[in-house]
């Protein structure tokens, strides 16, 4: 089996040829997280130099898959000793470059306005779309470097509209606290090895392929086509596991003065688990100062929403966390018109194991796990010269993930890669469709007696934010009371005088 090209460079200049390919270590990880690198360079002439800052690049099979900046130059020795007494004949001179990836930038760059430091940013005016905010301004709020690409309409999609305007944040905040907001409606974001931005709806982060232990190795674009793997381990990890939430809060400005106190429970996980509990004591807490905030806390921490209706997958601390570890190589990669379709961290990547099944490998077992962390190794060489590409992929799904991602993975089983834009919905639209992005006022029209609200269309659980006065507000402030009927309900009564505005995507 043959090895794959590898082509290192160092501020575009090819070094591989002094690489030390068994000691170097390229990692790449999702959510944009900054993956590091570790290149060993032999250096026998003594003529090769270094510095920090400067861009290094790994290249696998004509496939750039890793560029980042050095950020640690090491000067030193493969032995621990040598003869130094003429220093030419000194051949074991070693550099060890390290270093981050280009989504190191998203904490150095920050939101800025050379206009007027002083002021905030003025703002966008609506309807706007999040993908446009990007493509249109951030090359004049921040510092985007040279060659770096942030105004692809084909990377930076659409999934949300601002329906009145896009209010920027404070100034000074980074890149990542900027495009954290933006990404809340369901998007997920990073930077890749070409130096292009890449900011698109979760729904279509699929992979093009997955794992199997009994592959079909069909083409790219055909069904879901699975390859074999290495090393393969599937984890169910209980250790952040809580069945049983005690919470206390109230105040001795509200509920009459009195400590209001909530217990959530589930009892079929008790019964298969054991007991795990965790407390929260808020008393004084103004974000939990009435019966129903506490209760519905309570609800959240257990099973992932207000309504206490337990969903398998749903983001609950009830559920264990699920990873798969495997090891694959570039050698075992498919393509698709001759090039390589190498796996990026954030896709959500089909895995499917009938040794792990429950009826002796009839049904497979089946899951869909983003790719948290991606590792790259050259373990070897072949005869010619060329290098092993070891990748080795941590797959699972964390209770730190956001809830659009929990949502979407606790969906169909069987899926198919989607390319479409999300539209959006006013209460006048007209057949919306799935997926559509409402926003709008409820009704009825406050009148300081009902506090059960309606949106002309069902919406997806979990996905509806409501603001009264321009506010958004806690999630303790509301439940989702009946959202296949558009239907919500406050825990409290607004006034007359207050305007709700509500935003959810449609079901």
């Amino acid at each position: 089996m043959p090895g794959s090209p590898i082509v290192i460079t160092y501020d575009g200049t090819d070094i591989s040829g002094s690489c030390v390919f068994s000691l170097c270590t390229f990692e790449a990880q999702m959510a944009a997280v900054p993956g590091t690198f570790t290149v060993v360079v032999r250096d026998q002439p003594q003529t090769l130099s270094f510095t920090t800052g400067k861009h290094l690049t790994l290249t696998v099979d004509g496939d750039l898959l890793y560029g980042g900046y050095v950020t640690q130059v090491t000067k030193k020795n493969f032995f621990p000793a040598d003869d130094t007494t003429v220093v030419a004949d000194v051949e074991t001179r070693q550099w060890l470059l390290q270093g981050v990836d280009w989504n190191a930038l998203m904490d150095k760059r920050v939101l800025r306005n050379t206009s007027d430091y002083t002021h905030h940013i003025p703002k966008v005016a609506g309807p706007v779309t999040d993908g446009a905010v990007i493509r249109s301004y951030f090359d004049l709020y921040f510092d985007i470097p040279s060659g770096f690409n942030f105004t692809s309409a084909t990377y930076v999609k659409n999934k949300h509209t601002y329906g009145t305007r896009y209010r920027w944040p404070t100034q000074g905040l980074t890149m990542r606290e900027v495009l954290e907001d933006l990404a809340r409606y369901g998007s997920v974001y990073w930077i890749s090895a070409d130096k292009q931005f890449n900011f698109i709806p979760v729904q279509d982060t699929l992979a093009d392929w997955g794992f199997s232990d009994d592959p079909n190795n069909d083409p790219i674009g055909i069904g879901t086509p699975t390859y074999g793997f290495r090393d393969g381990e599937f984890i169910e990890d209980a250790s952040t596991t809580v069945n049983d939430a005690i919470v206390w809060g109230g105040s001795e400005w509200t509920s009459g003065g009195e400590v209001v106190f909530a217990r959530r429970q589930n009892t079929p996980s008790i019964t298969a688990h054991e007991r795990w509990q965790i407390s929260e004591n808020n008393v004084g807490d103004d974000k939990y100062l009435i019966q129903a905030e506490v209760t519905a806390r309570a609800k959240v921490i257990v099973d992932g929403n207000e309504s206490g209706t337990f969903v398998e997958g749903s983001k609950g601390l009830v559920n264990p966390e699920r990873q798969f570890r495997c090891t694959w190589f570039s050698t075992n990669v498919p393509k698709s018109g001759g090039n390589p379709v190498h796996l990026v961290p954030g896709q959500v990547v089909p895995i499917r194991l009938r040794v792990f099944s429950e009826d002796a490998g009839v049904t497979p077992f089946a899951v869909d796990l983003p790719l948290r962390q991606l590792t790259i190794t050259f373990p070897d060489l072949d005869p010619g010269g060329d290098a092993y590409a070891q990748f080795d992929g941590h797959f699972g799904v964390l209770m730190s993930d956001p809830h659009y991602l929990w949502a979407f993975l606790r969906g169909a089983k069987t899926r198919t890669k989607q390319s479409t834009v999300t539209s959006s919905a006013t209460n006048t639209t007209v057949d919306p469709g799935v997926g559509a992005q409402y926003q709008d006022e409820p009704s009825p029209a406050t009148n300081g007696v009902t506090n059960v609200f309606f949106i002309p269309f069902g919406y997806i659980a979990g996905t509806l934010q409501l603001y009264v006065n321009g506010l958004l507000q806690e999630g303790s402030a509301f439940s989702e009371s009946n959202p296949s009927g558009g239907e919500i309900t406050l825990t409290f009564v607004p006034h007359v005088d207050d305007r709700l505005f509500v935003e959810a995507t449609l079901s």
